[in-house]
């Protein structure tokens, strides 16, 4: 099976099923799962010999029938498995971001029932995930249930708010628990006001510079940090 048919596959039965009830006319999740990635193998671009980079931000526009049934099964749901899905294709094409993978989905009062456009662009981010080997040998990087990110700012916020630069998906985890500062002293953890307090080393503290190799805990989530990616 090719990676584009894993791809869709993973896609459809996560999804497909929800969209069932709506009939085989409608606008079924693996046609935007397909569209993502023609679109993001249209759009990467080579930057260096080793390193391609590719938009992390996709913007559906759907007919008011096509978002509204979006929007009754659940968008967010859908927006997150679809983003996930294509940044696993990412990694398998060895494509890179600048940012986290985000789609969105608006309403285009212009478009008929079943047609949509997509648009791409690359957004800076404090986040970005590891999709290939030679995407960043200088920032720090840390590890969360098996995904590794670039930490690309100053300042990068974890915690289960959607408006956390990195979303942990954890009851135990504030909306916003954990900021990690790159600061020219050193990469500070610091905890936001938690509830259950953040833990670097099994210690719990309010904020404690980071050692290449150290764990941090926030409520039954670890985190794997390192000073750059070579020293993983």
């Amino acid at each position: 099976m090719s990676v584009l048919d894993r791809f869709e596959k993973s896609v459809e039965g996560a999804v497909n099923g929800m969209f069932a009830k709506f009939g085989s006319k409608d606008l079924q999740p693996v046609d935007l799962s397909s569209a993502l990635e023609h679109e993001i193998d249209a759009k990467a671009m080579p930057l260096g010999r080793d390193r391609t980079v590719a938009p992390n931000e996709y913007r559906f526009k759907l007919s008011t029938a096509d978002f509204d049934r979006i929007e009754q099964w659940g968008s967010a749901a859908l927006a997150d498995e679809l983003a996930d899905n294509l940044t696993n294709y990412a990694k398998s094409q060895h494509y890179a971001f600048v940012g986290p993978v985000v789609v969105i989905f608006e309403e285009d009062l212009d478009l008929s029932k079943g047609n949509f456009t997509l648009t791409s662009e690359s957004v800076q981010g404090n986040a970005a995930p590891v999709t290939t080997d030679e995407q960043s040998q200088d920032n720090p990087v840390i590890e969360i249930n098996g995904t590794k990110y670039v930490l690309t700012s100053e300042k990068t916020v974890l915690g289960r708010g959607s408006d956390c630069d990195i979303i942990i998906d954890d009851q135990g985890v504030s909306r916003r628990h954990l900021e990690i500062d790159i600061t020219p002293n050193g990469v500070v953890a610091r905890d936001l006001g938690s509830t259950n307090g953040t833990y670097v080393e099994g210690h719990k503290v309010p904020a404690a510079t980071l050692l290449d190799g150290n764990t941090i805990t926030i409520g039954r989530t670890r985190i794997l940090y390192w000073a750059s990616q070579e020293q993983e």
